[in-house]
């Protein structure tokens, strides 16, 4: 009887110790990938030349930070209501309040220029699967109807996702819900894109513009759990903030 007493009584102690102490701070996870554009050449024309960059997505419970290569950041924070679009080139940021307000966000010359565009989106469950590195994927089909004054410029998208990277993907999908909300070309793709599960571990996209074809293929390398170092989700210091021009984004 008293050795069931003391199984009860430091059973009880210990939930009561875990409901009463604070929860131990979970490790963010940090998501690297590899990332490959080819030249864009219009008219014989080299607009973009080739590039190959390594991406980096922090991915916490109420922050994300996802960086394109050297040159560019964006941060959303839930803690603060923010999002922060960095220009590490230009050394400026852009302040953008959540919820997100397109409407007040996009200058009156940018809605004449939005207003002669018509886009279309559908995301398509294709039935694929494949193991990428470690991690079974299912494919999906992006299709992107874009027009601006009459001349198409179609984008086409096979994303594979995969829940076995062993992230908090309804965190995930709340922050790519925000970032891919700011840009005002792609509103009708919002909530296509929520048809996708998962995360992303390989994208390979295609536009064509002025009969020429823009290729960039993006790959998941590793998914690491790992405490962010600080300062990871705040403004650089010394960089000026700029309005955030939602065609700058769309571009």
């Amino acid at each position: 009887m008293k050795k069931r007493i003391i199984i009860a009584t430091t059973a009880f102690l210990f939930l009561l110790t875990a409901v009463l102490s604070p929860p131990l701070t979970q490790a963010d996870f940090l998501i690297k990938s590899k990332k490959h554009s080819d030249a864009l050449v219009i008219m014989g024309q080299q607009q973009k030349p080739e590039k190959d960059e390594i991406g980096a997505t922090w991915l916490a419970k109420d922050k994300m930070r996802r960086d394109e290569g050297e040159e560019r950041t964006t941060v959303v924070r839930y803690d603060t209501k923010k999002i922060y679009v960095i220009d590490h080139t230009k050394k400026t940021y852009s302040e953008i309040e959540l919820p997100i307000d397109m409407e007040a966000l996009v200058p009156e010359q940018a809605k004449q220029i939005l207003q002669t565009m018509e886009v279309s989106a559908s995301v398509s469950d294709t039935g694929e699967t494949q193991t990428i590195q470690d991690w079974k994927c299912t494919k999906y089909l992006v299709e992107i109807s874009m027009s601006m004054m009459g001349m198409a410029m179609p984008i086409k998208m096979d994303i594979w996702t995969s829940k076995d990277l062993g992230i908090d993907l309804k965190a995930y999908e709340k922050f790519s819900t925000e970032m891919l909300a700011l840009n005002p070309m792609f509103k009708d793709l919002v909530e296509e894109m929520k048809k996708m599960e998962g995360y992303p571990v390989l994208t390979k996209f295609s536009m064509t513009v002025m009969g020429s074809e823009q290729k960039f293929e993006e790959q998941v390398t590793s998914v690491d759990k790992t405490d962010a170092p600080a300062g990871t989700y705040d403004l650089p210091e010394g960089y000026t903030e700029i309005a955030f021009n939602p065609l700058e984004q769309g571009r």
